[in-house]
């Protein structure tokens, strides 16, 4: 169902961010309208690689990468030269600040790190089976940061499909993830990652989202946000 953007009558320019996930969807890029800002979640070189489309968008781009401390998930980056050919100009840890300490993830990475602020307390996990302050995945934490933290009026999702491939036999990537989890769920149910985004959205009601997924499966209400428009592929 389309809606109309909640900022089209505001009188100013309406900023719109663009979140790129690694599932499935991403393949139908060729739907985003421009954007100020693409955030990137998590290790997007195999892709890069292998999707000559992506990597030609993402040279248009201003880049925000958020990616979790793994110490070997900047390797690839580092091996196709991302962060002097592609115009990356914030780096941000899916870890609310304090909880991890700055510097100590032996990535190495030419950016600032940047952490999660009190700002997203509400909208997290709490008591998690980690971290005392947790959203369900890097995907989500990048979610949350577009939603909170870049002053979008416009926030449109491509490659986060909340793992419903799996229920149909389809991998988790559009291309061979180098770490061997093509059938792997994270240990983040599916549910938890839509109430993240039902949390998300209802606490910003003055920003459109418009997720495009192949996901099928929704919890209870989610179809219904007014400022949630759902586009299934």
């Amino acid at each position: 169902m389309d809606r109309r953007q909640v900022n089209e009558n505001r009188g100013s320019i309406v900023k719109n961010v663009t979140l790129l996930g690694r599932g499935p969807s991403l393949k139908y890029l060729n739907v985003l309208p421009e954007s100020e800002i693409v955030v990137l979640a998590n290790d997007f070189d195999t892709e890069i690689s292998q999707i000559k489309e992506l990597s030609d968008y993402l040279k248009k781009q201003t880049i925000h990468l958020v990616l979790n401390m793994v110490v070997h998930n900047a390797n690839g980056y580092n091996a196709i030269n991302f962060f002097t050919e592609f115009n990356v100009v914030k780096l941000i840890r899916p870890y609310l600040n304090g909880i991890r300490v700055p510097g100590s993830s032996g990535q190495s990475i030419p950016l600032e790190e940047n952490f999660l602020g009190d700002n997203h307390k509400e909208f997290m996990f709490q008591g998690g089976l980690k971290y005392p302050y947790d959203y369900a995945g890097t995907g989500l934490a990048a979610f949350a940061y577009t939603m909170l933290d870049t002053k979008a009026d416009v926030v449109n999702v491509l490659g986060l499909d909340f793992y419903d491939n799996l229920k149909y036999g389809n991998p988790n990537y559009l291309v061979n993830d180098k770490d061997g989890r093509d059938f792997v769920r994270d240990f983040w149910k599916p549910e938890d990652m839509q109430e993240n985004v039902c949390k998300l959205v209802n606490g910003r009601p003055d920003v459109q989202v418009n997720l495009h997924t192949i996901c099928k499966n929704f919890i209870g209400g989610m179809e219904d946000i007014q400022n949630l428009n759902i586009i299934k592929y």
